[in-house]
């Protein structure tokens, strides 16, 4: 059985691009196509589960998925994937070698 690994970062799975009035957002578990791989759509514990190299694969195509449906977002914000994973203490605490849990 898989287990999660703590890294200390927390992975974002959503996405919501503004635009004046205009706000779409996009979630990186959904099925989606681009760059001639198809990904289904995953749960958020396989989502969790996901190895750091299936990650990075996974994101980097959602990346150019959603700049496909974008017109226009590249030169906007040329790397989507700043923010995709965030250092948080809280949601995913490090045990500290010969510390405590808390």
């Amino acid at each position: 059985m898989p287990t999660y690994i703590n890294t200390g970062y927390a992975r974002n799975k959503k996405l919501t691009v503004t635009k004046g009035s205009y706000s779409q957002t996009y979630d990186l578990c959904a099925a989606f196509e681009a760059n001639g791989n198809s990904y289904p759509a995953i749960t958020d514990n396989e989502f969790a589960l996901l190895p750091e190299e299936a990650w990075k694969i996974r994101l980097d195509d959602f990346c150019q998925y959603v700049y496909s449906l974008e017109p226009g977002l590249e030169n906007d914000i040329p790397n989507l994937k700043d923010g995709s994973a965030e250092y948080d203490t809280v949601l995913c605490p490090i045990k500290i070698a010969g510390g405590s849990d808390e």
